[in-house]
C-alpha cells in the first residue's frame, strides 16, 4: 500500500465560487488561488522528497480540516472543542474544504493526475489545540 501524506498550515479554506466579469468570463477568486497554490507547494515537497510521480491509479484520500478555535469564547467553551465536545458547524463547508484539497493534490506534480480517480473519501473538521495551531491535513493511499 502506497500513501502520501500533507500538511499544510494556516486556517483550512474551502474553494470560492466562480467569479464573472462583466463579459461573462469566469475565473476563480484570488484567496482561492494563493490557498490551491500552497497545497500544490507543500505536494510537491512531500512527492519531491519521497522522489515520487503523480499516480494513475483509483485513490482513497481523507482529510482532515483542523480549525481555529474563536479567540472570543469563553475558556469553558474553549476547553470543550479542545476536546472533541464541541463540533465545528461554520464555514467552510467540507464539500469546499474537499475540492480545495483535491484541485490542490493534482495534476503533473501532485499526488494524483486528476480528481476522478479518487474512489473513496473521508474528510472531517475538527477545532485544533491551541498549541498545534490550525491545519490542513491530506492522506492519500492507493494499492
Amino acid at each position: 500500500m502506497n500513501k502520501v501524506e500533507i500538511e499544510v498550515s494556516g486556517q483550512p479554506q474551502g474553494k470560492g465560487r466562480p467569479r464573472f466579469t462583466r463579459t461573462g468570463r469566469a475565473y476563480t477568486p484570488a484567496k482561492t488561488k494563493e490557498y490551491e497554490g500552497r497545497i500544490k507547494a507543500a505536494t510537491w515537497a512531500v512527492m519531491r522528497q519521497q522522489s515520487r510521480i503523480a499516480t494513475d491509479k483509483p485513490v482513497y484520500v481523507e482529510i482532515i480540516a483542523f480549525m481555529e478555535i474563536p479567540k472570543s469564547w469563553s475558556q469553558k467553551k474553549k476547553l470543550a472543542a479542545e476536546f472533541g465536545a464541541i463540533r465545528h458547524m461554520v464555514k467552510p463547508d467540507c464539500d469546499n474544504i474537499a475540492k480545495a484539497a483535491l484541485d490542490g493534490i493534482s495534476g503533473p506534480n501532485g499526488v494524483i493526475r486528476d480528481d476522478k480517480q479518487v474512489h473513496t473519501m473521508k474528510i472531517q473538521k475538527q477545532y485544533c489545540h491551541p498549541a498545534r495551531g490550525p491545519v490542513l491535513y491530506i492522506s492519500v493511499s492507493w494499492e
